[in-house]
């Protein structure tokens, strides 16, 4: 397996990671005006970091992408594509901990 298709591989994993952030950003967002706005902050601040938490993956979902295809685009330097490795696990595990925090917190209220 070359260079480019580890690359490759992994700008379609990250394209697919922001969609599934943006849908657990639409559920934090959702269940966040659910509550009137005087609500006590404590009552709407779990959704604020659940929604923080998926924009925070979704971006760096897309920053992958990005540094993946200018990578690609132009055989930059090798720290585009280091970068694009290790960025890979960690939008990964801020999926996984965005998608159990959004689910154990619809599911608490």
């Amino acid at each position: 397996m070359t260079n480019e298709d580890v690359v490759i591989a992994v700008i379609g994993v990250s394209a697919a990671l922001a969609g599934f952030n943006l849908v657990f950003l639409g559920v934090g967002i959702t269940a966040y005006q659910a509550f009137p706005p005087e609500t006590a902050r404590l009552v709407r601040g779990p959704y604020q970091r659940i929604a923080g938490l998926s924009l925070a993956a979704f971006l760096i979902s897309l920053a992958t992408v990005a540094i993946g295809v200018w990578w690609l685009a132009g055989r930059q330097a090798s720290w585009a594509y280091g970068a694009v490795v290790a960025l890979s696990p960690v939008q990964l595990i801020l999926v996984m901990l965005t998608g159990i925090a959004a689910t154990l917190r619809v599911m608490k209220a």
